[in-house]
């Protein structure tokens, strides 16, 4: 298949706690894995404020994940995004390298 390179970057709640966020970062990790892509990055960036209120949130933790997967992977994984209550806002990228 042809492979492409995406970036995801989500939020969860500022009074989630470190090995929540952790635990998010692994599971969504292993979804693109299990769906025949490869994660080239996964780490918690830290906790800032947000620009404007989103769900009554104004601090959130954000998350990234640079991944080269199929073209249906980011789909699955925008639909795993809004079906997780944890997630404030979450976004899928395509990466032009």
């Amino acid at each position: 298949m042809n492979n492409r390179s995406y970036e995801a970057l989500y939020i969860i709640p500022a009074s989630a706690s470190d090995e929540d966020v952790e635990a998010s970062v692994a599971k969504h990790k292993q979804a693109i894995e299990e769906s025949g892509g490869t994660v080239d990055k996964a780490e918690k960036w830290q906790k800032r404020k947000l620009a404007y209120p989103i769900k009554g949130h104004v601090e959130g933790n954000y998350c990234i994940l640079h991944f080269t997967a199929p073209p249906n992977v980011p789909s699955e994984l925008s639909r795993l995004f809004r079906i997780n209550d944890q997630i404030i806002r979450g976004r899928i990228y395509l990466r032009e390298e």
